[in-house]
């Protein structure tokens, strides 16, 4: 069958990741993981204006302005204006062995962000701690610590009333449901909410995004898909996608009604990403319903 998904951006990027709706820009804010650039792109002209970063970027939270970037190196302020980033803290992990990957904003602007275990030469085949857990940046207090371990965590989001949070853990094929405590910015009593069957075992769940029905949405890297899920973990529907390589679906758009899809080419040889323009590229179909409203970071928490 044919994809409902279009591309709108041939971006050719390596590991692009972490698509963001600010509706204050009415642009969508996303990054290029391995590229190590952040964009920021304009559906209704096709523009996409991109910044090279000093480092592998894995996500970001929205300021009105500006945004938290959470790059290999450690957690900076980005000036949507002049490109200026400023320090903000460091890893909390060995950034020769780890790098920060999927993350974002909880209910009350927190922001929290997930490892992915890649190790830098001559530490390749390395022999040290191999999962990190999710933590929450906690500004002048740090890092707190607040899941499990996991090798690659990917899939954060959170249910429409924000007493749910998800995590996927690509390398195990598994979607992870906790309750939150939003008070306290906890998440507590993990659970499987569902198991999710692959083609191709190279992939997994990866990056993911809640509707207003309460439906959770993943993007299958290596797998050609997105899989929506009902609240109760059945499967509700499969959408195929004219990519192999999807990382994550963000809602967007002035109705919230566009869902964009960030996607990879780094499996791909240069002849392959080639002969395969959409790979790397920036998709979008209509959703048939609503996101949720974007989160923005509060430095206050």
């Amino acid at each position: 069958m044919d994809s409902l998904a279009d591309l709108v951006l041939a971006a050719g990027a390596l590991n692009g990741e972490c698509p963001v709706w600010h509706p204050g820009l009415r642009r969508l804010v996303w990054v290029d993981l391995r590229g190590a650039r952040l964009h920021v792109f304009d559906p209704e002209t096709r523009k996409d204006e991109t910044w090279d970063m000093p480092s592998w970027i894995g996500c970001l939270g929205l300021m009105e302005k500006s945004a938290v970037v959470a790059l290999r190196t450690g957690l900076f302020r980005f000036d949507f204006d002049t490109g200026a980033l400023s320090f903000m803290a460091p890893p909390p992990y060995d950034p020769r062995r780890f790098l920060f990957n999927d993350g974002g904003c909880d209910p009350r602007g927190r922001f929290l962000v997930g490892p992915m275990h890649s190790p830098m030469p001559p530490n390749d085949s390395d022999s040290g701690p191999q999962e990190a857990p999710l933590w929450r940046y906690d500004g002048e207090a740090g890092w707190a610590a607040v899941t499990p371990p996991l090798r690659v965590s990917n899939g954060l989001a959170f249910s429409p009333d924000g007493r749910r949070m998800y995590q996927s853990d690509t390398t195990r094929k598994v979607i992870w449901i906790h309750d939150y405590d939003v008070e306290r910015g906890m998440p507590f009593n993990r659970r499987v909410f569902a198991e999710v069957e692959v083609t191709n075992p190279q992939g997994g769940p990866d990056g993911a995004a809640v509707d207003a029905d309460g439906f959770y949405w993943s993007a299958i890297f290596a797998n050609r898909c997105l899989l929506r899920f009902d609240p109760d973990g059945h499967l509700e529907r499969r959408v195929t996608l004219p990519v192999d390589y999807p990382t994550m679906p963000a809602f967007g758009g002035a109705d919230r009604k566009t869902l964009f899809i960030t996607t990879a080419n780094w499996p791909l040889s240069p002849g392959e990403r080639a002969a395969k323009p959409f790979e790397g590229g920036l998709l979008a179909m209509e959703a048939p319903t609503a996101g949720l409203p974007s989160r923005f970071y509060d430095a206050s928490r």
